[in-house]
């Protein structure tokens, strides 16, 4: 008996220690949430985005006619459906698919979502792809988009936090980023990462800017601090195969 007090004494003293060491473990360091692609080697190939006559003006002549707004991630599940949630771009007086001919794709890229506590252990992972097919023509005419979704692959997180992410494709983002000629459908899939944890409720964003053309650009700091890190490692390896990393001075 006098044993088993002295245990339950001891745990009685200890428990408040775990917990707080345990809260303090799931505090995130913000400057730490970023996207990084998972083959940095084809970042060459990303061309950014530009505007092409008045896409404002051609609004209503590319529509969306799929999902606008559309869950991904709940409570570090995930619970996209990419055969039904997904988003297109494609002209407002097609009635029917079959008129849109000579998609190509589709293309997919894979980005690594990353948070770490205040540690510097990892507190979120999230791989995922971003799928989009692109390039049909109508009538003869134009480049456009269908397929546009996200599907998550690995999610990871540590005890004490929970991830969720919404997908957002507002209808203004939706132009024409060609000509009235040759258009190209142009959209903005917005991501919305919610982190919770025991004491902080963090919300960053990150854009797809997908084109009829094939072409993707990535917005937002989250990326941009991707980008770093990826500068960083590259510098090091840099460092590392000239042979002057930890090399003494000769005497």
């Amino acid at each position: 008996m006098k044993i088993s007090i002295k245990l339950l004494l001891a745990a009685a003293l200890l428990l408040p220690a775990l917990g707080a060491r345990a809260q303090e473990a799931a505090v995130i360091d913000e400057a730490s949430v970023m996207i990084i692609p998972a083959d940095p080697g084809t970042a060459a190939l990303v061309r950014p985005s530009a505007s092409g006559n008045g896409p404002l003006d051609q609004l209503k002549d590319i529509v969306n006619l799929a999902m606008k707004i559309y869950k991904i991630i709940m409570k570090n599940r995930p619970v996209v459906n990419i055969e039904t949630d997904y988003s297109n771009a494609v002209p407002e007086a097609a009635t029917h698919w079959t008129q849109l001919t000579g998609w190509q794709g589709p293309e997919s890229k894979v980005y690594t979502f990353t948070a770490k506590n205040v540690g510097g252990l990892p507190a979120v992972t999230a791989s995922y792809k971003v799928h989009y097919v692109w390039g049909a023509s109508f009538r003869g005419k134009g480049k456009y988009l269908t397929g546009v979704t996200i599907e998550p692959v690995t999610i990871t997180t540590a005890w004490g936090c929970k991830l969720d992410v919404d997908a957002d494709v507002p209808d203004s983002s939706i132009v024409n980023a060609g000509t009235e000629g040759a258009p190209v459908a142009q959209m903005d899939v917005k991501l919305k990462w919610h982190i919770k944890t025991f004491t902080q409720n963090i919300t960053e964003e990150s854009v797809f800017r997908v084109r009829g053309d094939g072409s993707l650009q990535e917005v937002g700091a989250l990326f941009e601090r991707g980008r770093e890190v990826l500068k960083l490692e590259a510098a090091r390896k840099t460092i590392a195969g000239s042979g002057f990393e930890g090399a003494g001075v000769a005497k």
